[in-house]
């Protein structure tokens, strides 16, 4: 499977470097690049990406509002955010908005090159640092009751579909919950679809914060 990805950040050096990460792999292309929100909306058609990395802070149209304006159309690329900034106010505006995740540009080109991977498949991601701070802010239920074990008995789920969501609540991919549980991918991803239908959530992230913050019932 070739990922067309779409940078859109207004620094031409980090949007280069980017370029040649992905320039290492044979299943990620770069389709185009723009310095800001509106420069990429105005290109979208034409570049058809499977994922926007696009930086959060940029002149005329940021991040956020980019990813507001792609998740009101049909069929919008999946979305990762990519920062030099890290904040809480910030990641937590990417996941409510629909984000399929949130990165720093200091992580390992490895790193960002997998977590493009990830996103494309449905995975959760998030940087490790960002990834604490987002369970210790939304780790307090509002009752001292494990919130995962809530969600479960409140939803009458299935043993293959409790399965799936324990290991998509801590942040595995697609293909990281069938190895772990020897399902087909195929059956993965119909599994957690139907658990975000279930849950009512958008997104895995945005399923990821619904339980996790109690909200699961």
């Amino acid at each position: 499977m070739s990922i067309r990805v779409f940078l859109v950040d207004d620094d031409e050096l980090v949007r280069s470097t980017l370029r040649v990460y992905f320039q290492t792999t044979e299943d990620i292309t770069v389709v185009g690049e723009a310095t800001n929100g509106a420069d990429c909306l105005d290109q979208l058609e034409e570049a058809k990406p499977d994922l926007v990395l696009a930086d959060i802070h940029m002149p005329h149209m940021d991040g956020i509002t980019l990813l507001k304006h792609l998740n009101s159309g049909p069929n919008p690329p999946t979305f990762l955010a990519v920062t030099a900034f890290d904040s809480d106010d910030t990641m937590l505006k990417i996941l409510r908005a629909g984000g399929a995740g949130y990165i720093l540009k200091n992580q390992r080109p490895r790193s960002i090159i997998e977590a493009v991977r990830a996103a494309v498949e449905g995975g959760t991601v998030v940087a490790p640092a960002a990834m604490h701070r987002l369970v210790d802010y939304i780790g307090e239920p509002a009752t001292p009751r494990d919130p995962v074990a809530a969600a479960i008995e409140s939803h009458e789920l299935h043993d293959a579909e409790i399965a799936v969501l324990k290991l998509l609540l801590a942040g595995n991919s697609n293909s990281e919950i069938a190895a772990a549980t020897h399902y087909s991918e195929s059956a993965v991803k119909k599994r957690v679809s139907r658990l975000i239908t279930i849950f009512g959530a958008s997104t895995r992230l945005n399923l990821v914060t619904k339980i996790l913050g109690g909200a699961g019932s």
